[in-house]
């Protein structure tokens, strides 16, 4: 075996490892935490309320759902695209004793909205809703998402399996034979930067492959990478921009509309805030003077 090849196998075991590691640890925690416990610790809702159901801009099935007003105000963990699970206290003399069991949904919806009492969620089908509506006792908890470790475990395969192209030549670059290569460009100067983030802008500016700004928290990593870009752009047609977290995509996405630059916000509007929604496709797409039609058209097709 190849020593990249080598450098993946245990990566992905790494992977692996973390991934079951979270998944039990939810497990476990899920059946030890009583529901008091789970409401105070601000990951889960109960009793709930069920309110109407209705079909959101994005063409969702979402439902709104209550908690009781006495609750501790918005001192909580629900937050606009984190996964959800339902469950039913079964059994037991108390609304929040530690008596009884709890039954899981086999299903799981996305937090579309959260203000104060009053959540919506999205909902994978219509048999959700009814079985929402035909439970008592109702409550809601914060489902584990596995949607990035999905996307981790992707990327190795696709790293794993590339031959030829850019995928390829980015792989032995950073974990393989070949050295990265940059261009001979005079270096800009910045005066509102210090050396070091002046430096890193330089550095961005000159590579052909790869660039890497390294540095601890509060030395303005961020506010590099928003000039880098802006400098990028004096010089290429587009740049992608992503991150670990919607909080820093937005926050570059944002100093750079301040600065005139057309940004398109990709990814799920109920992850966005609110300055970034009128830069998201889905806003841009509805503007568009045929999405009436469309509109339609996926009414129709709800019908039939």
């Amino acid at each position: 075996m190849s020593l990249i090849a080598t450098h993946i196998s245990r990566l992905r075991a790494l992977l692996r490892t973390e991934h079951e590691h979270e998944r039990e640890e939810y497990r476990r925690q899920a059946e030890a935490t009583s529901i008091e416990r789970k409401v105070v610790r601000g990951i889960a809702w109960y009793p709930l309320a069920v309110g109407r159901a209705y079909r959101n801009s994005l063409d969702q099935l979402v439902v709104e759902v209550r908690r009781n007003a006495d609750e501790d105000g918005d001192d909580h963990s629900f937050e606009p695209g984190r996964p959800v699970c339902f469950f039913a206290h079964v059994g037991g003399t108390g609304m929040r004793g530690n008596d009884g069991t709890l039954s899981y949904m086999s299903w799981h919806g996305t937090v579309s909205f959260v203000d104060g009492d009053r959540m919506v969620v999205a909902l994978p089908c219509a048999d959700a809703l009814a079985k929402l509506q035909a439970t008592e006792r109702l409550g809601v908890q914060l489902y584990l998402d596995e949607t990035t470790y999905q996307l981790m475990f992707a990327a190795l395969d696709a790293v794993e399996r590339a031959t030829k192209g850019r995928l390829a030549e980015l792989r032995d670059t950073l974990i393989g034979p070949l050295r990265p290569r940059t261009s001979a460009a005079l270096p800009v100067r910045f005066p509102w930067l210090n050396a070091s983030q002046e430096e890193a802008v330089n550095a961005v500016l000159r590579a052909r492959d790869v660039a890497i700004v390294h540095g601890p928290p509060g030395t303005g990593k961020t506010t590099t990478m928003v000039e880098a870009v802006y400098e990028t752009l004096r010089r290429e047609p587009q740049v992608l921009v992503s991150a670990q977290s919607n909080m820093a995509v937005d926050w570059i996405a944002e100093q750079l509309a301040d600065r005139g630059v057309p940004v398109v916000r990709i990814g799920n509007p109920q992850r966005v805030t609110d300055k970034m929604l009128s830069f998201t496709y889905e806003r841009r797409f509805e503007s568009h003077p045929r999405y009436a039609e469309l509109w339609g058209a996926r009414r129709a097709i709800r019908q039939l």
